[in-house]
C-alpha cells in the first residue's frame, strides 16, 4: 500500500482501489452494468441479423401454439398434456388415436417408406460355377 488511499476517478468523493480500476464500489458497479449492456446489445444485433429470415416461421409457430391448447375433435382443454398427431393437430387422451379422430395422414405408407430407406436390399455376390 502507498499509505494514502486514492479517491474515485469519477470525482464522487469516495475512496477507490486499483482492483476496481480506481473507481469506488458504486461507480464500479455502474461501469460493469454499462459494459454488460453493451455486450448484450452486440449479441442481440448479431442474432437479429442471423434470424431475420426465420421470423415468419416463428410467428406462425406462436400462433399455432396458442391454438393448440384444445383438442381438435371435442374442443376440450388439453394444456401441456395434449397429444400431437402426424396430421398436425393436437388431441386429448380419448381422441389421440388416428382412428378416433379420422386422421388424414397415411401411417402405413409412411412406415413402409421409412423401412425401405432404413433397410436396403442385401444381395449376395454371384458365384461362378467351375
Amino acid at each position: 500500500m502507498t499509505g494514502e488511499p486514492s479517491l474515485c476517478i469519477n470525482g464522487c468523493g469516495f475512496f477507490s482501489t486499483p482492483q476496481t480500476k480506481n473507481l469506488c464500489s458504486k461507480c464500479y458497479n455502474n461501469f460493469l452494468k454499462d459494459e454488460s449492456a453493451r455486450y448484450l446489445d452486440t449479441i442481440r444485433d448479431q442474432t437479429k441479423t442471423a434470424t431475420d429470415a426465420g421470423e415468419k416461421s416463428t410467428e406462425a409457430d406462436v400462433v399455432k401454439n396458442e391454438k393448440s391448447s384444445r383438442c381438435n375433435a371435442c374442443n376440450k382443454k388439453v394444456g401441456l398434456l395434449g397429444f400431437h398427431c402426424r396430421c398436425g393437430h393436437v388431441f386429448c387422451g380419448s381422441h389421440r388415436h388416428p382412428e378416433e379422430h379420422s386422421c388424414s395422414s397415411d401411417y402405413k405408407s409412411a412406415d413402409v417408406t421409412d423401412l425401405t430407406n432404413q433397410n436396403p436390399v442385401v444381395k449376395p455376390d454371384k458365384l461362378y460355377r467351375i
